[in-house]
């Protein structure tokens, strides 16, 4: 994952973690504004694509930050 959509899927994190109170409309602001610094950056994408990119890294950032099942023991 490069960079840029890390930063992207750990501001969307921290949005969805659920903060509240300031500390919420700080985070939703630092990830809005990393949003439209995205899209300036590459214009071809809409605002819905990127959007849709971004949910998509990020179930997959949640997978791999899950930890493994353990095998069972040999019966």
């Amino acid at each position: 994952m490069n960079a840029e959509l890390q930063a992207l899927v750990l501001a969307l994190d921290a949005v969805i973690e659920g903060r509240t109170g300031a500390e919420a409309k700080r985070l939703e602001a630092l990830y809005q504004s990393r949003l439209a610094d995205a899209l300036e950056r590459h214009p071809s994408l809409s605002r819905q694509t990127l959007e849709a990119m971004l949910h998509v890294a990020y179930r997959r950032w949640i997978r791999s930050q899950e930890k493994p099942p353990t095998l069972p023991p040999n019966a």
